[in-house]
């Protein structure tokens, strides 16, 4: 081998080891700008999802505030629905009051010994199977009326019962 051809080898063996750096750098830069674009996109798209995060989080404030808001509404008409009942209690009270201070007054209001009373005096007083039977109403319905009514011992007041049964004793 003369030296030509030693000189022609590593002249070759340079350039082919430049040739292989060459593609290796530029290989790096490529991947390198590719890494660039990539990493641009994904910082594009965290700032959407930050953006989106951002709106989820004050919608969800607005949410909490509208419930608070909500929850205020409903405790206020709650207090309202309290008044309107204590009104209506203190009403219903007056107007009882007043329909047994007009009971009192009224010499026409008969209670239901009364009534019983009057159903006896019509009847056949001259059979006595009549009597006996308009006795045994009289004296079930004493007990019965007696049985139902609280004695002033139980600490309530007495009070009529205006529900408008039969035999009510304003009809």
């Amino acid at each position: 081998m003369d030296t030509g051809q030693l000189v022609l080898i590593i002249v070759l063996a340079v350039v082919v080891i430049a040739a292989v750096i060459v593609a290796v750098v530029i290989g790096r830069r490529k991947k390198a700008e590719v890494n660039r674009h990539r990493a641009a996109e994904l910082r594009e798209k965290a700032a959407e999802e930050a953006i989106g995060a951002h709106q989820a989080k004050a919608e969800s404030a607005q949410a909490e505030a509208a419930a608070l808001q909500a929850e205020v509404e409903a405790n206020r008409l709650r207090k309202d629905a309290e008044e309107h009942a204590a009104k209506a209690n203190e009403a219903k009270e007056r107007v009882e009051e007043n329909l047994r201070h007009a009971d009192k007054l009224d010499p026409n209001v008969r209670n239901e010994r009364d009534r019983a009373n009057d159903h006896n005096e019509t009847a056949d007083d001259h059979h006595p199977a009549t009597r006996e039977r308009a006795d045994e109403r009289s004296t079930v319905a004493d007990r019965a009326t007696d049985r139902d009514r609280p004695t002033p011992d139980d600490g309530q007041r007495l009070t009529r019962d205006r529900s408008g049964r039969e035999g009510n004793r304003n009809s």
